[in-house]
This record gives structure tokens, C-alpha cells and sequence, in this order.
């Protein structure tokens, strides 16, 4: 399968998936990435459910899934295009939904809605 196809079912959030890898692979970035596309999509923050294993890795995908929104924000189109792209859109979808992006940390912000990520203790 090739990087983009892998990416595009993976971090699509109506596709169930199931990801094993090592550590340092990339499975926080994916689903963050997947919370960040369910978000685009229009789920509320409050019917977002992530689990994990640890408290630091709860507390990793919290922080990332913000710091990330922040970022986009602020980027350019160019680069919320390649962001979107990065997470499995095709450039034509991502051109569409760039602008889109850009207003999803205010509208999260707004909602005072939080993504729950939680472990398993």
C-alpha cells in the first residue's frame, strides 16, 4: 500500500482502523490526525472519545491536537493545504477545506467543548 493511501484510510475518521507499531512510529500523530479530520468534519468535540494507555500519552495527544490547531490558524493556505493533504485528503479536497481549517481552533474554543482523551486506569 502506498504512504498515501495508508494515510488516507488511516487517518480518515469514518474508517475503522487498527495500527500496530513500535514506539516513535507515529501512532499519536495519527490519531491526533484523525480527531483533527473528525473535528473538520463537524463532530463535536463532546462525542470525541480517544483512549489510551498512560496519562503522558493522554496528555501528549491533548496538548499536540491544540498546539497543532493553533498552528493552523495562523499557517498559510498553502500550508493547511499540505496538512490536509499530509492527512489523507486529495488536493482537491484539501484546496476546498483549507479555509475551513484555519476557523476550527476558534470554533473549538468557542464551543467550550474538549475532546476527551482518557486511559485505561
Amino acid at each position: 500500500v502506498s504512504r498515501e493511501a495508508f494515510y488516507a484510510r488511516a487517518c480518515d475518521p469514518c474508517s475503522s482502523v487498527v495500527v500496530e507499531a513500535c514506539a516513535g512510529a507515529g501512532k499519536t500523530w495519527m490519531l491526533v490526525s484523525r480527531i483533527l479530520r473528525a473535528l473538520l468534519d463537524g463532530v463535536p468535540a463532546r462525542e470525541i472519545l480517544a483512549i489510551t494507555f498512560t496519562k503522558k500519552a493522554a496528555a501528549e495527544m491533548r496538548s499536540r491536537l491544540m498546539e497543532w490547531l493553533g498552528d493552523l490558524a495562523l499557517a498559510s493556505e498553502a500550508q493547511r493545504v499540505q496538512a490536509l493533504v499530509d492527512r489523507g485528503l486529495g488536493m482537491g479536497e484539501a484546496q476546498a477545506r483549507a479555509a475551513e481549517l484555519s476557523g476550527l481552533y476558534e470554533r473549538l474554543l468557542a464551543s467550550g467543548e474538549q475532546v476527551e482523551v482518557r486511559t485505561f486506569h
